[in-house]
């Protein structure tokens, strides 16, 4: 069975070890994938992704919000 990717919203943050989404509830996702964040940091960000383990996200998609 598949599971759907989760549809966060929050705040992209960029710290020494990568990308971070901060959902306004105040978790905490560390972002994995291919996409291009940096352009994107500082800003609140629509994100689906799969949960990876833990708090880790693999990103499908991202964009402005």
């Amino acid at each position: 069975m598949a599971v759907a990717p989760l549809r966060l919203h929050g705040r992209l943050r960029r710290n020494e070890r990568g990308f971070l989404l901060e959902t306004d509830d105040g978790h905490i996702w560390r972002l994995t994938g291919v996409e291009d964040f940096a352009p994107l940091a500082a800003t609140q960000v629509i994100v689906e992704g799969r949960k990876a383990g833990g708090s880790q996200l693999d990103v499908l998609w991202i964009g402005p919000a």
